[in-house]
């Protein structure tokens, strides 16, 4: 199995990257024109993701429009539903961002301005399950990792991001909040951000996509911004060589995952520990 992986990953990657790029894309896309637009596209996009997703004002004044919204409807199981999971409003909205600036928005560059499909940046099925037994050995050395760290200090103090989940409903509700901003994410760098490049960069693509990725886990503990690194390198070599990101997708929301139950335990704060 590490053979094959080192084989696949390292080896054939390498070589299929430098493949020579078409002159044009279908749709008449050329690869330069993809990848200038991408790369402008991607500071953008970070730019707003920074200070309007991730601006706790903004975030707070969805959270109290939500409150108001909820409070207004009549009484019953639905407001009673909603009500129960207010301390999530503000985790809600920042999910919300991130979908729209890691996602939507690049997904429209993909549909309207390259004219081309999803599936072509990553977002397809084929070929996830036959790539399955290589994510699986990818992640479960990173969850041990995560079982070692997780009672440091620092990752206490970062993990979970919804501190004090008073029951398994609100815990479930941000773990679905939580993953879908990992889907969007991994659409960003390893679908968006990559492909659009691939046929331009060849293997610098990957490189040139670690650079943002690694610096949005500066407010991390430097361990992970340090993992960043390798998972970065790795998942994008994945992205490329399997053309799904799903993998990825599944590698990072189970390691957050683990990482937000992990430190839950740690503290003694998992619900039904009490």
């Amino acid at each position: 199995m590490l053979k094959r992986f080192y084989q696949f990953v390292v080896l054939d990657s390498i070589a299929a990257m430098e493949r020579p790029s078409a002159p044009v894309e279908v749709g008449g896309r050329s690869p330069l024109f993809k990848a200038t637009t991408a790369l402008v596209a991607t500071a953008l996009l970070l730019i707003l993701l920074n200070f309007v997703a991730l601006n706790f004002d903004i975030q707070d004044g969805v959270a109290v429009a939500l409150w108001s919204f909820v409070s207004s409807l009549g009484d019953g199981p639905v407001k009673d539903a909603l009500l129960a999971v207010a301390p999530l409003y503000r985790h809600a909205a920042w999910t919300a961002g991130c979908v729209v600036f890691y996602f939507v928005m690049p997904a429209m560059i993909v549909r309207l301005v390259f004219r081309q499909p999803l599936a072509a940046y990553g977002l397809t099925g084929r070929a996830f399950f036959r790539h399955l037994p290589i994510y699986l050995l990818l992640l479960a050395p990173v969850l041990v990792i995560v079982l070692i760290v997780s009672g440091s200090p620092a990752f206490q103090a970062t993990y979970p991001f919804y501190k004090h989940p008073s029951g398994w409903a609100d815990l479930l509700v941000w773990e679905v909040l939580y993953v879908s901003q990992f889907f969007a994410l991994e659409f960003f760098f390893r679908g968006f951000m990559l492909h659009a490049t691939r046929d331009r960069l060849g293997a610098l693509a990957v490189p040139v996509m670690l650079i943002p990725y690694v610096m949005i886990h500066f407010t991390k503990p430097m361990p992970e911004a340090l993992g960043a690194v390798v998972a970065g390198t790795v998942l994008g070599v994945l992205s490329l060589r399997t053309g799904t990101i799903l993998g990825g997708v599944l590698v990072h929301a189970a390691v957050a995952v683990a990482m937000d139950v992990a430190a839950l335990v740690q503290r003694g704060d998992l619900p039904g520990m009490h």
